[in-house]
């Protein structure tokens, strides 16, 4: 077997259903297939979901619009069985055309956290948002003032060539720094990560960029406002580096999840 790591990074998609890591892998598609040297996907059990289903009558909102009763427990782990089906099938899909390793895992938390925990060791984590808006949005760069990572603006050059989407700059001041030189129409400055989330809240967002190491996002709080406010996938670059991300699950060692390969292609 041959174990000698491919040059590029390694990205991991982390979604709580199939469409949402349909799309989180559609923005990875459009990136050149040197650019990762591995992937993998985690599909996230949400236990508030499985909470919300005990509720006798409970209904939920569908993305039409509509109300429904929410399912069973039974329907959701059928629905669950399905999605990790798919999800599986879509990732050796994306990776196949570059030859990459991929691999597969489930677990259970809430999105945000567990996905942060499983990507230890990874380089990118993509975080998947099903498309809400029928007209394709921007691609978007979240960041303190300064120049972006050599990787984060290949990636969002890319995308945007790619997916024939304006790319903007969202960038927030600190520390006194002047900001970025770039041009007023695609640049935007914020004095807090709150004015640039409720900005971002207004914007019809294809895709987020960002990246832990540089900032202004520091945390998995942040990251989870962050995901809000864009309605749509999140690629986190360093999302492994910060320590401060686990800093409220240290006194409680979550288990590893278990790694699953396709071994028949």
């Amino acid at each position: 077997m041959n174990t000698v790591r491919r040059p590029g990074l390694r990205i991991l998609v982390g979604a709580g259903s199939y469409a949402d890591a349909a799309a989180g892998l559609r923005i990875i598609e459009h990136l050149p297939s040197t650019f990762f040297a591995g992937l993998g996907g985690i599909l996230v059990e949400e236990v508030d979901i499985f909470a919300t289903c005990q509720i006798p009558d409970q209904r939920i909102v569908l993305l039409s619009g509509k109300t429904a009763l929410a399912p069973s427990h039974a329907q959701l782990h059928t629905l669950l069985r399905a999605d990790a089906r798919a999800f599986r099938r879509i990732l050796a899909r994306a990776a196949g055309p570059s030859g990459a390793q991929w691999a597969f895992m489930q677990d259970k938390g809430e999105l945000v956290r567990t996905a942060l925990r499983a990507a230890a060791g990874w380089d990118v984590l993509v975080l998947g948002y099903r498309q809400i808006h029928k007209i394709p949005g921007k691609i978007i760069l979240l960041q303190n003032s300064g120049t972006p990572s050599a990787e984060m603006e290949e990636a969002s050059s890319r995308l945007s060539h790619q997916l024939s989407a304006q790319r903007f700059v969202f960038s927030v001041r600190e520390n006194g720094d002047d900001g970025l030189d770039a041009p007023p129409s695609t640049a935007f400055q914020f004095k807090t990560l709150d004015d640039a989330l409720a900005a971002l809240g207004r914007q019809n967002a294809q895709a987020v960029l960002m990246d832990f190491a540089r900032g202004p996002i520091r945390d998995q709080t942040d990251l989870l406002r962050l995901l809000e406010a864009a309605r749509c996938p999140v690629v986190v670059f360093s999302a492994s580096n910060n320590p401060s991300l686990l800093e409220h699950n240290t006194h409680i060692p979550p288990a590893p999840a278990k790694p699953e390969r396709d071994d028949d292609g």
